[in-house]
């Protein structure tokens, strides 16, 4: 399989007009649909000053620009909440297996919870696009989880009627591939996704007591990996010809709840939420809030989506537009979806969807 990172030398001169310089005489060219001065502007805004950064830029077949400060291409970087896509895809690729269904209730998969109890009606669906009900820990609070926690937690609203963002139905996600299963999750991961994709593996950080993976948030990343990952996205769970997810389990992790208009299964949507209610909470990884029609960015086609994580670890998505972008960065930077498309978007046509 081609790396992307094998496309540095052939593409030098593009980095070197894009990436190197800000003239004016620069700005004046033009990559795919993005004229330069985009480019330079969203490169700007994104690689920080004041930690480890990348961007990188696919689009229609070609990478258009590969930036770092104070990383490179092989770094590993926390990907935060984008670990949770990571589960998702996990999901899909046990659905194929026969593990379970999207429809299979947990009382199927967790034996403590009986099949007459709300907890016991819960779907893996509705436990990955997390209107589950079930009540959810916080993200700080996960040197603390244990199974006895998460099988104990109490419904704390009735399922499929909201969404509540949190870690927990990431745990129960790795108990029952460990305790039910008997399947290691980080172990599946590896075998049944990147190495057929030939892509490194992730390292595994902030795990949960007793060893077992933290599905929501623990996973490192590197960026040109990611991005073959995002490749994949775009194909609808294929690279190279290689089908892993079949296409009918992939659109399930891209299909919204009403609950959730703009978050499917493990991924955020570009949903229109005007006229909905928005969250209270800024979570991990939630696009900001913003008076705009659509939930990621009003400059990106409704067909978007995105990984997403703390402190602005993204993975775009943006299927009409044969684009992938990947978006790396430090603590101490806050990073903006909206503001970022506004620079990237800016006077570009985009179809309709």
């Amino acid at each position: 399989m081609k790396k992307l990172h094998h496309l540095i030398c052939i593409l030098f001169v593009t980095f070197y007009l894009i990436g190197c310089s800000d003239s004016a005489s620069d700005d004046t060219e033009q990559y795919g649909i993005f004229p330069a001065e985009n480019l330079n502007e969203a490169r700007k805004y994104a690689v920080s000053e004041n930690g480890n950064s990348a961007l990188l830029i696919w689009h229609d077949g070609e990478l258009i620009m590969e930036e770092y400060n104070s990383m490179d291409s092989q770094t590993y970087h926390p990907i935060f909440s984008g670990t949770k896509s990571l589960a998702g895809l996990m999901a899909a690729l046990a659905v194929r297996d026969g593990h379970f269904t999207f429809e299979t209730e947990m009382f199927d998969l967790i034996e403590s919870w009986e099949p007459n109890t709300e907890r016991g009606k819960i779907t893996v669906a509705q436990l990955l696009n997390l209107t589950s009900g079930i009540e959810t820990a916080s993200a700080g609070s996960y040197l603390n989880q244990t199974p006895d926690v998460w099988l104990n937690a109490e419904m704390a609203f009735e399922r499929g009627t909201r969404f509540a963002y949190g870690p927990t139905p990431f745990y129960l996600l790795a108990y029952i591939f460990m305790e039910t299963l008997n399947i290691n999750p980080v172990q599946y991961l590896n075998r049944e996704l990147f190495d057929p994709l030939g892509l490194r593996h992730p390292q595994w950080q902030l795990n949960l007591p007793g060893q077992i993976p933290n599905l929501s948030f623990g996973a490192e990343y590197t960026p040109t990996d990611w991005l073959q990952l995002g490749l994949f996205l775009l194909n609808e769970g294929s690279l190279d010809g290689n089908t892993l997810i079949p296409q009918e389990i992939f659109s399930r992790l891209l299909q919204p709840t009403e609950a959730a208009p703009d978050y499917g299964i493990t991924f955020w949507l570009n949903e229109n939420v005007s006229g909905k209610e928005q969250p209270t909470t800024h979570y991990s990884g939630y696009p900001e809030s913003s008076t705009g029609r659509l939930s990621i960015s009003d400059h990106l086609p409704e067909d978007a989506y995105m990984k997403s994580g703390l402190f602005g670890q993204k993975l775009y998505v943006v299927p009409s537009l044969s684009l992938v972008i990947v978006r790396l960065g430090p603590p101490n930077h806050s990073f903006s979806d909206r503001e970022f498309f506004s620079r990237l978007m800016r006077n570009v046509s985009t179809p309709a969807i």
